[in-house]
Parts: C-alpha cells; structure tokens; sequence
C-alpha cells in the first residue's frame, strides 16, 4: 500500500522526466517571451533555439542553415521567425558587411517587461 506522501506527490506531480540526461539540460525560455501571444509558436521554438546556441562556449551560431535543419523548417520559414522576434523587439539582426553573416542580439527582455507595466 502507497504512503500518504507518494499519493500525494502523484497527484501533484504531472510532469515526471524519468532520464537524468533529461533532467540535466533544459531550455531556458522567458516567460514573456512564453506567453506572448503576438508571436507564433514558431517564433517562441526559434527564440528558445538560439538561446541553446548562445548558451554554448563562445556563444557561437551554427547558421541559419544548420539552424534550421535543427528546426526541421527551411531556411526561409526561420527567417520569417527571425524577423517576427526582431519585429517585437526580442532580437536585434546586425551585420558589419555583406561579406559577414549576420550577428543576433538577443535583448534584455527587463525592458520588456517594463513597457508591459506601463500598459
């Protein structure tokens, strides 16, 4: 028969990760930029993608190709996505030169929260 504790963990608990691998890495994703229903579902995955990227040693982007397959999307679907985070003021695209690919800025989103206040 199941303790008191475990019955009640069981009712709590409705997402149980089962791995330690899984348990380890995670994706850290903003709640404003979770719950901000002026982007689409694609652009939320794309932002919490190229935050795994930053996340890795010398904050290195693999590309928008690599970026993309990653995805499972073309390439020109993840810039739609890139533009609709850039639109709304979480990323900022920069590029020096033509020659160079493209630099993103992935904004402080306290300001975001600041204009929500404001609202």
């Amino acid at each position: 028969m199941r303790s008191l504790g475990e019955l009640v963990k069981q009712r709590v608990e409705r997402v149980i990760i089962e791995n330690e691998m899984l348990r380890a890495g995670f994706a850290a994703l903003p709640y404003v930029v979770l719950r901000d229903t002026k982007l689409s579902i694609g652009a939320r995955l794309t932002y919490a993608v190229l935050l795994s990227y930053a996340w890795q040693e010398d904050s290195t982007f693999v590309g928008q190709a690599k970026m993309a397959k990653d995805m499972g999307i073309s390439e020109r679907q993840l810039q739609r996505y890139l533009y609709e985070l850039r639109d709304c003021r979480y990323i900022e695209i920069s590029r020096a030169d033509r020659r160079f690919n493209n630099t993103y800025i992935i904004k402080d989103v306290k300001t975001k929260l600041k204009h929500k206040a404001r609202a």
